[in-house]
């Protein structure tokens, strides 16, 4: 992940994007999107799992604004509202998140290009290459390799994320081949395709449905400390 930090802009706030999910099959509610939304418009200030308040004896860090939409389940959804959000150089950080079984947090590493056999809320299947794989077969992902990782290092997120008391949670390489997934290649290939050199750093956040066994405040607080530590490697908290 490149660095986010730089002395010249110590004072500037960091500008971080997430996106949650809506309703779709047995989730009437997506965790995702109730986790995810009550950060919108706030503010990090320090690596603390509830309020952002900053420690005592922590020096001064660059803040983190944060900024939340919705995404519905659905391919043509993805593809038009995610790159948008890559088109101008206008956030440091990109996080989706989404609603998966389990009763971990999963922090996803790498998204495929091909293999979304599933209909979405429309009953509409991803696009279809020649080769009748489902996936990205337009003409502007055709630079793009089988699958993207992120350069962001997760296991590292899953360490600072115990040590705040998030015990549940854990890297992943298999982010489902749905709409998560396939949000997850097009921000990825987005970013890419925008600033080859330097892309902004995209993550994709798993979160079990709500109190199993977090709940929707516990899942918004650990996507708090998540957030601080992707924008922060090496803060002076994270080792406590």
């Amino acid at each position: 992940m490149p660095p986010l930090e730089s002395e010249d802009a110590a004072a500037t706030p960091l500008r971080v994007h997430l996106t949650g999910f809506g309703p779709f099959r047995h989730h009437a509610v997506n965790a995702s999107w109730e986790a995810v939304r009550p950060l919108d418009g706030t503010a990090l200030t320090a690596l603390t799992p509830a309020d952002g308040a900053k420690p005592p004896g922590l020096p001064t860090a660059r803040p983190v604004e944060l900024s939340c939409s919705l995404i519905p389940v659905k391919y043509a959804s993805a593809l038009s509202l995610v790159p948008a959000l890559h088109a101008r150089p206008q956030y440091d950080l990109v996080i989706h998140c989404g609603v998966s079984g389990g009763n971990r947090i999963h922090l996803e590493r790498r998204a495929r290009k091909f293999g979304y056999e599933q209909l979405d809320v429309d009953g509409q299947l991803a696009p279809a290459a020649s080769d009748t794989r489902r996936g990205f077969p337009q003409p502007e992902w055709e630079s793009c390799p089988e699958e993207l990782v992120t350069n962001i290092d997760t296991a590292r997120l899953c360490r600072v994320a115990q040590r705040r008391g998030i015990e549940h949670v854990a890297p992943s390489d298999d982010a489902g081949l749905y709409l998560c997934e396939f949000t997850y290649y097009t921000s990825l290939a987005s970013a890419r395709t925008q600033e080859p050199q330097s892309p902004t750093p995209v993550l994709f956040v798993h979160v079990p449905p709500a109190d199993q066994p977090y709940s929707i405040e516990q899942l918004t607080a650990a996507l708090r400390v998540i957030i601080w530590a992707a924008t922060h490697p090496g803060d002076p908290g994270e080792e406590e």
